[in-house]
């Protein structure tokens, strides 16, 4: 039960760093109180390639 926190932890961490590192280099500015379908797009990216990570990392091959 507990690596399902841990998952859902990561891709929380993944899709802020998708959004820190995307935003400076594609000129997105967001904001917390309004939605935007690119910064979604960006921290679904962000979250999926640093749940990859992890999971390289923790088998040493990815799915």
């Amino acid at each position: 039960m507990g690596w399902i926190i841990a998952i859902i932890v990561v891709g929380c961490v993944g899709s802020v760093i998708g959004n820190l590192i995307a935003g400076p280099l594609l000129g997105i500015s967001g904001s917390v109180q309004e939605f935007s379908l690119v910064g979604l797009i960006i921290a679904i990216v962000g979250a999926i390639v640093l749940l990859a990570i992890v999971n390289l990392v923790q088998r040493g091959r990815v799915r």
